[in-house]
Parts: structure tokens; C-alpha cells; sequence
């Protein structure tokens, strides 16, 4: 009986190597309170992306570590501005508002998922209107119902308007909002059809 060749390829065991030494070791169940460990987890997630606390918090914890070491990692992480939900906050809007035609409601909606504070939300909003950041709602509500108008143009006038009023309830805008975005295109209609 010939012995069987046991070992790795050259490739596959330094592989498995740096991953033993990437990985904290930890028994099965047990959660590490290693501080500096912890830390450099962080550092490294942070490295890639900007992250909410509550998200630095959970991946953290995904990777095995106690509440009792995350909680004064991010604190001091926190403290240093290497996390921040205002500015996450203000990039994220900044980038999301130039994509997709949304209403502030669901601008907001979408971040609190993301675990940010009403407060934090409204500084970014804030940050990014002293920035000229901040488009106009009405202004994107009024492009949103050009783009679908077409997909209603067999529609009678009434119904035409309760699904662009819907639509745009959708996207998150509110009712002042959609008013002012209907009534901005409906007299460019009337007038062509005099």
C-alpha cells in the first residue's frame, strides 16, 4: 500500500496559514474581550468603508468579539471621528440624491435602517444644504413625473394624476411636495391643448 500524500499544495497551505494568522483564535461559543484585537478589526473594517457605529458594532460582533471590548473600541473610535453618523450620514445623501429620485421621508427611512439617529440625520441634511448639496425636492418629483407620465399618457387626466400622486408617495416625497411637482408640469400640458 502506497502512503498517501497528506499535504497541502505549496499554494493551498500558505493560504490556510495566513488565514490561522488573520483569524483570532477563539474556542467555539466563546466571544474574545481582546481589546487590541478588537481595535485593529475596526481599524481594518473602517479601512474599506465608511460605517455606522450601530454597523461597526455588528460586524464586530459577527467576528466573535464580546460587547465588553467592541463597546470602548468604537467609543474611542467615536471620539477620535473615525466614526461618524453625521458625516456618514452626508456622504451617503450626497451620493444617494444624485442616483435616484427620492422624497426626504424616504431618505430618512432608508438611514434609520442603517441605525442612524434623527438627529445625526438632520445635521448631514444640514451640512449639506450649507454646502449646496441639497437638490430641489419639488425639482426631482417634477423629473420623476416626466419619466413616468409617458407610461400613463392613455389614462384620463384623473387617473393619470392619482398614480403620478401615488408614484411619488412611493419615492417618499410628501404632499406638499407632490402638489407643487404635479402643478408644475400639468399647465405646460393645458397649454398645448388649447
Amino acid at each position: 500500500m502506497d502512503p498517501v500524500d497528506t499535504r497541502l499544495p505549496r499554494d493551498a497551505s500558505a493560504r490556510a496559514a495566513s488565514d490561522k494568522r488573520r483569524r483570532p483564535q477563539r474556542v467555539e461559543g466563546e466571544a474574545s474581550s481582546d481589546g487590541d484585537a478588537c481595535r485593529e478589526a475596526a481599524l481594518k473594517l473602517l479601512e474599506r468603508t465608511r460605517r455606522t457605529r450601530i454597523d461597526l458594532e455588528r460586524r464586530l460582533k459577527d467576528k466573535g468579539y464580546a460587547t465588553v471590548a467592541i463597546g470602548p473600541v468604537v467609543a474611542r473610535l467615536v471620539e477620535l471621528g473615525l466614526v461618524d453618523d453625521a458625516e456618514f450620514a452626508r456622504a451617503w445623501l450626497a451620493g444617494r440624491w444624485g442616483r435616484r429620485p427620492s422624497g426626504w421621508r424616504r431618505l430618512q427611512q432608508e438611514l434609520r435602517a442603517k441605525g442612524i439617529a434623527d438627529e445625526d440625520i438632520e445635521r448631514a441634511r444640514d451640512q449639506l444644504a450649507e454646502r449646496g448639496g441639497a437638490p430641489d425636492e419639488v425639482a426631482s418629483a417634477a423629473k420623476l413625473v416626466e419619466q413616468a407620465r409617458r407610461r400613463y399618457a392613455r389614462l384620463d387626466p384623473q387617473k393619470q394624476r392619482q398614480r403620478l400622486y401615488a408614484l411619488l408617495a412611493r419615492h417618499g416625497y410628501g404632499a406638499d411636495t407632490i402638489r407643487r411637482a404635479l402643478d408644475v408640469r400639468e399647465p405646460l400640458e393645458s397649454g398645448r391643448d388649447a
